[in-house]
């Protein structure tokens, strides 16, 4: 605590009450996590102050309340408190020193709550049923089981007697409410849970026919991409010493150079990148895994931000926040986020928001420079050439040579 406290009086005020034995592992945490000074004292000062307040009310550290302490701050006059009444840093520095002492193994975790249960234990056996059979990412479980549980809920009978009508009209009640993207996807969890229903036997087969298709042609749209002059303004706008200037760089070089996917960005570990081979390690969905040739410099920008990335001991994935606590992206929205920022940064207005423009972006610079479909396809990963023909019109100038003249026109 010598770090923050330079006051003798003040660190022997700390250390003797009841959270004093807690207090420096607990500061420990709070500089590992990359806390600046004025907030790792704030908190520190926030676990002192529960401390006093749990032995007052003959409770230990063992049993922690944070809405009794909350309710104590509400009229809190406490000679020592320094500001600590009921505010935003008092009340989270109070729960994370309690989330400190759960991992100390000294403190009981806090009981979970009665959050509602699935409808029905099939649900549950449907997310188990994609995770290990179709390698589904946790995003794509939550998503499949939420609608899976929806249809239960408003279904409630045994599937076995579920009845095409049935499973049509809850689907146009659904799809009457919602937007085009989201209709999508819910045709395609339902169909995915009444296939799932059909193999294990719970209702007939074929029940998933019943759920209709969206109106959506393939290939009817043109890709959304950065021109060459705006790719080049949001790099530089990365450009600086500052960690996490470095970190966007490599983020945005990744995204640009080989078109990977927002989740496969925040899922790179440490182990990912073979140095001596120059190569990059890929998992993405359903656990496809492929070796993608490491760019000169992409791996410069990933070199230059490893220089500085915040020295963690249980963190193995590449990328971590710059805002405390430095944690890995939990999961491809926020670097979706950083890309946003990066791109108001540069002034840019892209077509869509978001990482996925630059895939979109990768794919469409390969095709000018002449790379072929295929190979394009085995970069970004598309399990069939007609998803990478997609961005063959993107080739204006190609197009033009094979396209046949109006007929007014001859």
């Amino acid at each position: 605590m010598e770090t923050y406290f330079s006051a003798a009086k003040m660190l022997g005020h700390l250390r003797s009450g009841p959270s004093g034995p807690y207090l420096d592992g607990f500061a420990a945490a709070l500089e590992q996590q990359g806390y600046g000074p004025e907030t790792a004292v704030r908190y520190l000062r926030a676990a002192a102050h529960i401390g006093h307040v749990m032995a007052e009310q003959g409770a230990g550290l063992t049993d922690v309340d944070l809405a009794a302490f909350g309710e104590h701050l509400r009229t809190c006059r406490c000679p020592r408190a320094k500001g600590g009444r009921r505010n935003h840093h008092t009340i989270y520095g109070a729960r994370l020193f309690r989330r400190h002492l759960v991992e100390l193994g000294l403190c009981r975790s806090a009981a979970v709550g009665a959050a509602p249960a699935e409808p029905q234990l099939l649900v549950a056996d449907f997310k188990t049923w994609l995770r290990k059979h179709r390698g589904a990412s946790d995003a794509t479980v939550r998503l499949y089981a939420r609608d899976a549980a929806g249809l239960m809920m408003e279904l409630r009978s045994d599937p076995a007697g579920w009845r095409p009508n049935d499973v049509r009209s809850y689907f146009l009640e659904r799809a009457s409410n919602s937007g085009s993207g989201t209709i999508e996807k819910i045709t395609t969890s339902l169909r995915a849970f009444l296939r799932y229903l059909a193999v294990a036997g719970r209702c007939q087969a074929g029940l998933d026919g019943a759920v209709p298709a969206y109106a959506h042609w393939q290939l009817a749209d043109m890709p959304r991409y950065l021109s060459t002059e705006q790719v080049d303004r949001l790099i530089a706008a990365c450009d600086g010493d500052a960690g996490a200037r470095r970190r966007d760089r490599a983020i945005v070089l990744l995204l640009v150079r080989l078109g990977l996917r927002a989740g496969d960005v925040a899922q790179l570990r440490l182990t990912d990148i073979e140095w001596q081979t120059g190569s990059l390690r890929v998992c993405g969905k359903s656990r496809y895994e492929v070796r993608l040739p490491l760019p000169q410099d992409v791996g410069d920008a990933i070199a230059a931000y490893l220089e500085c990335r915040p020295s963690t001991r249980r963190n193995v994935v590449l990328f971590l926040r710059t805002i405390a606590p430095c944690r890995p992206f939990r999961r491809g929205d926020g670097i979706s986020s950083v890309v946003k920022r990066i791109m108001k940064r540069a002034d840019i207005v892209p077509p869509v928001k978001g990482a996925h423009a630059l895939r979109h972006t990768a794919a469409t610079e390969m095709l000018r420079h002449g790379v072929p479909l295929d190979k394009i396809g085995l970069v970004l990963r598309h399990r069939g050439i007609d998803t990478t023909a997609y961005y063959a019109k993107a080739d204006v100038a190609l197009l033009k040579q094979v396209a046949q003249p109006w007929p007014e026109a001859l």
